[in-house]
């Protein structure tokens, strides 16, 4: 299985609870809009259809703070989802409203860790997708997922 660490290039933030402090939410948005991007493009060149959760942990604090009540309240861990749940699954990740894993056994895995760390691991070796990333301004190394 390969993976990689997808990480931005300034470390000036590393969590949304920084924005207006750190920066604004404008430039965070930015940012977060690459890290969905990234998911979607390896999800895509992996050529998954569904990916089960995990691991999932909601903080309560973001869940009222970005409203997520709703949302959260049709997730649980061994759903299966596909990308535009997926993707909002992430945002709300890369939010701190909850933390997640998502996985599809031996093809396709997202984990998020701290600092804005994301790692991506598939059974391809996705350099389409890695190029795309880069492109975008988000770094992409390989190395193996803590989470994993």
């Amino acid at each position: 299985m390969n993976c990689w660490r997808i990480t931005k290039d300034s470390d000036e933030w590393t969590c949304f609870s920084e924005v207006g402090t750190k920066l604004e939410y404008e430039e965070y948005i930015i940012t977060e809009e690459k890290y969905l991007e990234a998911i979607k493009t390896f999800w895509d060149e992996t050529g998954v259809n569904q990916i089960y959760i995990t691991a999932l942990e909601q903080w309560s604090d973001g869940v009222e703070s970005q409203n997520a009540r709703k949302y959260l309240s049709n997730i649980w861990i061994g759903k299966a989802i596909k990308i535009d749940e997926l993707l909002q699954l992430a945002q709300h990740t890369l939010r701190n409203v909850c933390w997640c894993k998502v996985e599809i056994k031996n093809r396709f895995f997202v984990h998020f860790g701290y600092d804005y760390y994301m790692y991506i691991g598939t059974d391809r070796d996705c350099q389409k997708a890695i190029a795309k990333t880069q492109q975008s301004g988000l770094n992409v190394e390989e190395c193996i997922s803590p989470y994993k």
